[in-house]
């Protein structure tokens, strides 16, 4: 596999990793820190983005439809309906999922988690080939991903700091049952380790309070909560639940101890799941017009080869018949060079044996085959007519093909005449052209003659108006 890009941006810096795949494994070539200014032109001429963004306002709603309801355009229709009615404008990108519910309740209640359509095109501005974005997402979906990937318990929570900005998800089963993104204010260090801890087992608590029936077995930490001991150990004497550190190094090589801890969510991007992923409707169109562009090239190369063998393979038997033709004709040179001296009857019937010959055999098809070859190469002729006359020769060759596309008959057509216009000018050749646009059918017939000389049209003279 080449080297793919994962990416985290955030609102002042990007982090980018360099990542290449060997196997299960995943070797971590470089990684760095950039200005968002700067990601345009370490990007260019890259391939294979997995990004995930930093936003400052997402959507994390909760909404409750009726069982019956199964249709998921309905279901969409009905959020994005409940969604306005709760005051949340704008266009929006989202996703849902059920959530655990009891066997007498009456409706579902889904988890909704969105993002904001124009602030989210915003912050993938200095991605400039958005055609190779391979997958895109917000950050608590990034360390959903990296989460399932490194922790195999049955549910747990999954914390990550980063400054001052707190992320905890609750996973069951390799589903995304809670998650919060918030920001913690403090005046000085001190202040602030406390606020985290109040803020992480405030929140520890009230998913085991809503979530009663679940049993969560461990509390996972990563970015700087990882290396905080004094933190760690405040978390665990308030959630009385096993601490352990998110730890990818197992299978992400090229980091040093605890150097993964900076680059989470660049690590998580490669991992998140396409239902979890938002994609604006201007990068899909993108991509889709990057793949019909490739296909199309694909196609066009296969026709193009195709047609190729079969030009050369129709060539190469004319190739054999005029050599063919030249070597009967050096037998019968060297044939008559060794003859004895015959009566005068004899040579008078070699003699009109031989005028037979000048007569029949000045003209050969491959004499008007040859300045058309680039055309049969184009094109294998459906159809060929030969016909000798005393001091002409005249040939007609039929070209027939289908098209797919209009695009398609057009520039083969551009080719062909362009080919055509090129044929040797000591020959009259004309054409008809019985081309049907409409069905999109190649259909022209070419003339051409041999030893016919091509009049010029005489003057005219032109009278001026009085």
């Amino acid at each position: 596999m080449k080297y793919f890009y994962a990416i985290n941006i955030q609102n002042e810096y990007a982090t980018v990793l360099v990542v290449k795949k060997t196997g299960n494994s995943f070797d971590v070539a470089e990684h760095k820190v950039l200005e968002p200014s700067e990601l345009s032109l370490f990007l260019e001429k890259k391939k294979s983005f997995y990004i995930t963004l930093e936003q400052n306002e997402i959507i994390d709603e909760r909404v409750s439809i009726e069982q019956l309801i199964k249709s998921d355009s309905v279901i969409r229709h009905l959020i994005t309906k409940k969604l306005h009615d709760a005051n949340i404008k704008g266009k929006i990108l989202f996703n849902y999922h059920s959530l655990p519910k009891n066997e007498n309740d009456e409706k579902i209640t889904y988890q909704i988690d969105g993002v904001f359509e124009e602030e989210y095109i915003q912050s993938l501005s200095p991605i400039l080939a958005q055609e190779e974005i391979k997958s895109v997402t917000i950050n608590k979906f990034s360390l959903f991903g990296i989460s399932c990937e490194c922790i195999k318990e049955r549910s747990y929570f999954s914390i990550h700091t980063q400054a001052n900005r707190i992320t905890t998800i609750a996973v069951h089963e390799n589903e995304l049952l809670f998650s919060r993104v918030n920001t913690v204010v403090a005046d000085n260090a001190e202040i602030r380790k406390s606020n985290l801890v109040q803020e992480i087992t405030q929140t520890i608590s009230y998913v085991q309070q809503n979530f009663r029936e679940i049993k969560f077995s461990a509390i996972v930490l990563s970015g700087a909560l990882a290396i905080d001991d004094t933190i760690t150990d405040h978390i665990y004497m308030s959630s009385n639940l096993p601490i352990t550190v998110l730890y990818p190094n197992s299978f992400i090589r090229g980091f040093e101890a605890e150097e993964a801890q900076h680059y989470i969510y660049s690590l998580g991007s490669f991992f998140v799941p396409k239902k979890l992923q938002f994609f604006p409707q201007q990068i899909l169109a993108k991509k889709q017009y990057l793949f019909s562009s490739n296909a199309l090239l694909l196609f066009s190369t296969v026709a193009l080869f195709v047609s190729a063998f079969f030009a050369y393979e129709q060539f190469s038997a004319y190739s054999e018949v005029l050599e063919r033709h030249d070597m009967a004709k050096n037998r019968l040179q060297r044939a008559i060079r060794s003859t004895n001296s015959s009566s005068k009857e004899e040579l008078q019937k070699g003699l009109a044996y031989l005028q037979m010959k000048q007569k029949y055999m000045q003209h050969h098809p491959i004499d008007l085959i040859l300045p058309i070859k680039e055309l049969i190469k184009l094109q294998k002729p459906q159809d060929v007519n030969w016909n000798s006359l005393d001091s002409t020769a005249k040939m007609e060759v039929t070209f027939k093909r289908p098209f797919e596309t209009l695009k398609e008959l057009y520039n083969f057509e551009k080719d062909f005449f362009a080919k055509f216009n090129l044929i040797d000018a000591a020959f009259t050749k004309e054409y008809k052209n019985k081309t049907d646009y409409t069905k999109l059918f190649f259909d022209l017939t070419l003339t051409l003659e041999s030893g016919k000389k091509i009049e010029k049209p005489a003057p005219q003279m032109r009278r001026r108006r009085r």
